[in-house]
């Protein structure tokens, strides 16, 4: 079963449709207003990435709390704590000579340099930090940055997802980014826009399942 995370973007994506495309599509993709048919699907593009985007950052980050969680109240060490720890972009140095710092200005920091629940609960930090204000979009290189860190098994992102994923950021980026006078002069299919964007919620389903894998593998057994 979807994870209630899944179900909100599906009625998100429903509620958009309803608001922005025609209630039913026409075969020819010929429409009496055409340019404002046209705005509105340009609309639906550009709204429903960033739903997209939001559920993955959402259950990335769900995962990767909950592992804290675990490791903090009963020292819990799952596969996701692992990844986290060598996927997090800090520097596992080696233990310094002393148990205490040596000068006043390093004794905030010296925590990390001796204490694993320091040095783990910065990684999540940081790791928090990067999804919520570094990462801007879905493309392969935004899922990797995502996914390889709370330990996603990558064999459910085969290069056909991948790729339509990043073709989906592009297009959305085409229309973010640049004037939408020269999108808007080019007739938009509403039918398409909605198609592509129901193949990808298919294969976010797949998605969504090993999210819950994960998610109860973080979990500390009661």
């Amino acid at each position: 079963m979807a994870s209630s995370r899944f179900q909100d973007l599906q009625a998100r994506v429903k509620e958009l449709k309803r608001m922005l495309l025609p209630s039913k599509f026409d075969p020819t993709g010929s429409y009496k207003d055409p340019l404002r048919v046209t705005t509105r699907a340009l609309s639906f593009r550009v709204l429903t990435h960033a739903e997209v985007e939001t559920y993955l950052e959402d259950r990335v980050l769900e995962v990767a709390t909950t592992a804290l969680d675990a490791w903090e109240m009963n020292k819990f060490v799952s596969v996701v704590t692992f990844h986290l720890i060598g996927f997090g972009g800090r520097a596992t140095d080696r233990p310094p000579d002393s148990l205490h710092a040596t000068e006043p200005n390093k004794i905030k920091q010296w925590p990390s340099k001796t204490l694993i629940d320091d040095r783990f609960s910065k990684c999540v930090s940081e790791f928090n930090k990067r999804i919520r204000l570094e990462n801007h979009g879905i493309k392969e290189k935004n899922i990797m940055e995502m996914f390889i860190p709370i330990g996603f098994d990558m064999g459910k992102c085969d290069a056909i997802f991948l790729q339509a994923m990043s073709n989906f950021g592009e297009a959305r980026g085409a229309v973010a980014h640049t004037s939408g006078k020269g999108h808007v002069q080019k007739a938009v299919d509403p039918k398409d826009e909605y198609t592509t964007l129901q193949k990808l919620i298919a294969s976010l389903e797949v998605i969504d399942g090993e999210f819950d894998r994960l998610l109860n593998a973080s979990k500390a057994p009661q």
